[in-house]
C-alpha cells in the first residue's frame, strides 16, 4: 500500500474507536451499581409525585395490562372464548372488536374476570388495600367506574347523578316515552350505567362509561362541573328534538280537563312532566334603578347547577355561598331610560317656563318666529316624553326617534340587581367555584378553602316570597319589586313549603391543583341492595349497626365504606348533590291546602315577567289589549302543593294564579302576567 492508503487504513480505526468509547462509557455507567439505584429512586419518585398530583392515568399493572390487550389479535380471543356474546365481536369480523371487549374477553381466558382484575392497585389511591383489612366483600359492594383516559371527572358526575331516584324515573319514562320519536342515545347510556351502578346483580365488578358518554369530551384533563353541564345540555337538546311537532303550551294541556273533564287529569299531568328535567329550577332575576324606581320586572331563568363563589377566608358554611350568590348588588354609573326621561321631561318644562316668562317680559315684535318655534319645538317633544313616561316605553327607538334623546345626553344612575330562587328543583346541584385569578402571574389558582355543608338543607330563605299574616287570618305574600330592597325574606317572613327540603346524596371533592388533580365521589347505597359487612371503625363511629343507607368513598373503580362523619368532614368539597324529601311534609303544612291571597308589591311603574328562550319548559306570549299589557303561560314540573291556590293582585302589579304549585312561582303553574 502507498502512503495514503496507510493513512487511509490508519484514520478507520481512529473513527470506530470513537464510537466504541461512548458504548464503553454507557457500559461503565451500566455496570455502577450506585447509578442505577439513583436512576431507579428518581423514576419511582416521579411516578409517586405524578400519581399524588392526578397527572398519571393508569397504574404500571394497568397500563401493562392495556398494552397486552392491544397487541393481542381479536381472532384468538374470539376462539379462545367460548363464553363471548355476539354483542361483543361478530366471528366473521374480529377486528372490529372494540378494547373494552377485548379486554373483558382476556380476563374471562385469564381468569381475571371482573373481581380479581378489578383488585389491581390504582395510582391514586391505596384504599383498596385499606379495605381489605377492612373486610368488606367485593360481592356486596358497589360497583366502580374504570378509568384508563383521565377520566376521574367523567366518573365522579356519573356517580353523583346515580345518586338521585328522580332522575332515574324521568330517563326511563322518556325513554318509554320518546324512543320511537328520537334515538335519544344519551338518555338510553346515561339510563343503562344508572341501572348497572344501582343494581345489585354487578356488586363489586368494575364497569366502563359507554362511548355515548365518553364523546363529549377530550383525552385531557378536564372539570368535572363542565362534564355536568356538556352532559345536561346534551339531554335538553334530546329532549326539543322528539318533542318537535308536539303543543308546545303545555299550560294550555292543563286546562283541557278543567273543558273536557276529568277523564284526561291524568293523561295531561304525565304528559306535562314528560319534559320536566328534575335537575331544572327557575331562578328569578330583577335589575332595576335605585333613583327612580323603575324594574324591567322579573327575569325568570333556567338553571341547573348553582355555581356558588369563594371569597379569601379559609372556611366557609354553603349559607354563607348562597347568602352571597343571593345578595342585592349594586351596580353604579349604568344607564336608564326613565331616568333620562324624567330628566328630558324636567328640562322641556323648564324651557318653556322660561319662554313664556320671555315673552310676557319682553318685546314681541322683535323675534316671534323665534319663540314660537322654540316653544312648538319644546311643546312636540314633552308631549312624547309624557306619552313613553305613561307607556313605560322606554325603548332605544323611542328614546332617539320620538324623543330625540342622543346616546351622548342619556342619564346614568345606580341600579340594583339580584337573582333568588324563584322554583326550586327536584334535585339541587351545588357547585363549589374554586377558581382564582392569580394577579401576580395572570393564571388560574385553586381556592383551598374548606367549605362545610348540611345533611339536610331548607332553601326557604333564599326563594321568591316574603309571607306576611293579616288580621283577617289569610297569608299574604309580597315579591318586591322596590330596587332598593332585597326580594328574600327577613326573619319571621320565611315562605314555609316543605319541598325545598333537601338530603344530601351525594358530593364530590376534588384533590391537587387548579391545572391538574384528582376528582372523587361519595354518595348513598341502599343497604338492602348491597349489604356488605360494616367495617368495625365505622361501627364504633355511628353506634348504629342497622341503617337503610351507607356511605361509600368511589375512586374510579376503588370502592371504599366510609361513615357519615367522614364524609361530612370533606372540606374540599367541589360539587353537592341534593334531592327534595317528598315524604317529609311538617303539620303545619296543612294551612296551605286552602286557598290564600298573594300580593305582588308593585312599584312606581308596571312590572313583566320575561322568560328565557334557552328553556326546556316551553312558554308563550300573547300581546293583550295595550302595549304594556303581556300574558306568560308556563308549564312547569309535575311536583304536589296544595291545590286552589290562587293569587289576587291590584290591577297595575302582576297577577299570578297557580293550581297545585310546588312554590311561589308554581310547579305545574299557569304563570299569567299582565
Amino acid at each position: 500500500m502507498n502512503a495514503q492508503g496507510r493513512a487511509d487504513t490508519s484514520n478507520g480505526p481512529i473513527y470506530y474507536a470513537s464510537s466504541s468509547s461512548h458504548d464503553a462509557t454507557l457500559a461503565t455507567a451500566v455496570q455502577d451499581h450506585q447509578t442505577l439505584g439513583y436512576i431507579a429512586i428518581g423514576l419511582i419518585s416521579i411516578y409517586l409525585l405524578a400519581s399524588y398530583l392526578g397527572i398519571v392515568p393508569v397504574s404500571i399493572v394497568q397500563l401493562l395490562w392495556n398494552i397486552l390487550v392491544y397487541i393481542t389479535p381479536a381472532r384468538i380471543l374470539v376462539a379462545l372464548d367460548s363464553q363471548m356474546s355476539p354483542s361483543d365481536s361478530d366471528p366473521s369480523t374480529p377486528s372490529q372488536m372494540t378494547f373494552h371487549a377485548k379486554s373483558d374477553s382476556m380476563q374471562r381466558i385469564l381468569g381475571l374476570d371482573n373481581t380479581t382484575f378489578s383488585s389491581f392497585p390504582r395510582p391514586r389511591s391505596l384504599s383498596g388495600i385499606g379495605s381489605v383489612f377492612l373486610g368488606n366483600s367485593r360481592e356486596y359492594v358497589p360497583s366502580g367506574l374504570g378509568n384508563w383516559d383521565n377520566s376521574c371527572y367523567q366518573n365522579s358526575t356519573i356517580q353523583g347523578l346515580a345518586s338521585f331516584r328522580s332522575l332515574s324515573d324521568f330517563l326511563k319514562r322518556n325513554v318509554d316515552e320518546m324512543a320511537e320519536k328520537s334515538s335519544l342515545s344519551t338518555h338510553k347510556a346515561l339510563n343503562g350505567i344508572i341501572e348497572l351502578l344501582n343494581g345489585a346483580s354487578n356488586s363489586g365488578n368494575k364497569l366502563w362509561i359507554p362511548a355515548e358518554l365518553k364523546s363529549m369530551s377530550s383525552w385531557q384533563q378536564q372539570d368535572a362541573q363542565e362534564y355536568f353541564s356538556k352532559l345536561v345540555d346534551q339531554l335538553d337538546i334530546e329532549i326539543r328534538r322528539a318533542s318537535k311537532g308536539q303543543t308546545r303550551n303545555m299550560g294550555l294541556k292543563m286546562t283541557g280537563p278543567e273543558i273536557n273533564g276529568d277523564g284526561h287529569v291524568e293523561d295531561a299531568a304525565n304528559e306535562s312532566t314528560l319534559f320536566c328535567n328534575p335537575l331544572e329550577g327557575l331562578l328569578a332575576q330583577r335589575v332595576g334603578c335605585t333613583k327612580c324606581g323603575w324594574t324591567e320586572g322579573l327575569s325568570l331563568i333556567p338553571f341547573n347547577c348553582l355555581t356558588v363563589p369563594l371569597g379569601g377566608k379559609y372556611e366557609y358554611d354553603v349559607d354563607e355561598c348562597l347568602d352571597d350568590y343571593t345578595a342585592l348588588e349594586e351596580i353604579e354609573g349604568v344607564e336608564c331610560a326613565k331616568c333620562t326621561l324624567l330628566r328630558a321631561q324636567q328640562q322641556l318644562k323648564n324651557l318653556l317656563g322660561d319662554i313664556s316668562q320671555g315673552d310676557e317680559t319682553s318685546d314681541k315684535s322683535e323675534s316671534p318666529g323665534l319663540s314660537d318655534a322654540v316653544r312648538n319645538s319644546a311643546q312636540t317633544r314633552l308631549e312624547a316624553v309624557n306619552a313613553a313616561l305613561e307607556a313605560n316605553d322606554f325603548a332605544e327607538k323611542t328614546l332617539a326617534e320620538k324623543c330625540h334623546i342622543p346616546s351622548k345626553n342619556r342619564a346614568t344612575s345606580t341600579k340594583s340587581r339580584q337573582a333568588v330562587i324563584a322554583r326550586a328543583p327536584q334535585c339541587l346541584v351545588v357547585h363549589i367555584n374554586r377558581s382564582l385569578f392569580d394577579e401576580m402571574n395572570g393564571m388560574l389558582k385553586k381556592n383551598y378553602a374548606a367549605v362545610n355543608f348540611p345533611r339536610v338543607m331548607t332553601l326557604n330563605q333564599w326563594c321568591l316570597g316574603v309571607r306576611t299574616n293579616e288580621d283577617s287570618g289569610e297569608s299574604r305574600e309580597k315579591w318586591i319589586t322596590d330596587p332598593s330592597q332585597s326580594m328574600l325574606p327577613r326573619a319571621g317572613e320565611v315562605v314555609d313549603i316543605p319541598s325545598r327540603r333537601y338530603e344530601l346524596r351525594a358530593i364530590i371533592t376534588h384533590y391537587g391543583r387548579h391545572e391538574n388533580g384528582h376528582y372523587i365521589c361519595y354518595r348513598k347505597y341502599s343497604t338492602t341492595t348491597f349489604p356488605a359487612p360494616v367495617p368495625d371503625e365505622i361501627l364504633q363511629a355511628e353506634g348504629d349497626k342497622e341503617k337503610p343507607e351507607r356511605w361509600y368513598r368511589l375512586s374510579d373503580d376503588d370502592v371504599q365504606m366510609v361513615s357519615e362523619n367522614h364524609v361530612m368532614s370533606q372540606g374540599g368539597a367541589f360539587m353537592l348533590f341534593y334531592e327534595a324529601i317528598e315524604d317529609n311534609v311538617p303539620a303545619h303544612s296543612e294551612e296551605l291546602a286552602g286557598p290564600e291571597t298573594v300580593q305582588y308589591e308593585p312599584a312606581e311603574s308596571v312590572s313583566n315577567f320575561t322568560m328565557s328562550e334557552n328553556m326546556s319548559t316551553t312558554s308563550t306570549i300573547t300581546d293583550a289589549e295595550s302595549s304594556t299589557s303581556r300574558a306568560t303561560s308556563v308549564s312547569a314540573s309535575d311536583n304536589p302543593l296544595p291545590e286552589n291556590t290562587k293569587h289576587s293582585v291590584p290591577s297595575d302589579a302582576v297577577d299570578v294564579n297557580i293550581a297545585n304549585s310546588r312554590d311561589s312561582l308554581g310547579s305545574p303553574a299557569i304563570i299569567s302576567v299582565s
